[in-house]
């Protein structure tokens, strides 16, 4: 009689491999960092959980990049999420009118005395500009 399977009369291909008879190699570091910096890259991008990888992967440069991108990306995010509430939005939109007004006011009075001061948070972002 004809069986489906292989024929009964031989054997299987041999015993079943134990758990420690694998011949496969575990993954070596720089894989196991690549495979966190994938897994980093996913969850910066995504809000709140960008603090996982910036916390628990430090050690991983790959993870620390996509974490701090995430985090600035996550709090620029939430700023934008303050201009939903009306009453919120317009006084942010306020306080940063006058905050600019009275900056540009000291500029010009540096610039008249003929001091060199760098205004604060505006002179940190206008050195990194490449002008």
């Amino acid at each position: 009689m004809d069986s489906f399977f292989k024929d009964d009369k031989e054997e299987a291909g041999g015993d079943i491999p134990g758990i420690g008879d694998s011949k496969e190699e575990p993954p070596k570091i720089a894989e196991l960092d690549d495979d966190q910096g994938a897994i980093a890259g996913i969850l910066s991008y995504i809000p709140f959980l960008c603090l996982i990888p910036l916390i628990q992967m430090r050690d991983n440069e790959q993870a620390r990049f996509h974490s701090r991108q995430g985090l600035v990306l996550f709090l620029i995010e939430l700023a934008a999420g303050l201009f939903l509430i009306p009453g919120l939005a317009k006084l942010i939109c306020i306080t940063v009118l006058i905050l600019s007004l009275g900056a540009s006011i000291a500029g010009i009075m540096f610039g008249v005395q003929g001091k060199l001061y760098r205004l604060p948070i505006i002179g940190d972002i206008s050195d990194k500009l490449k002008l």
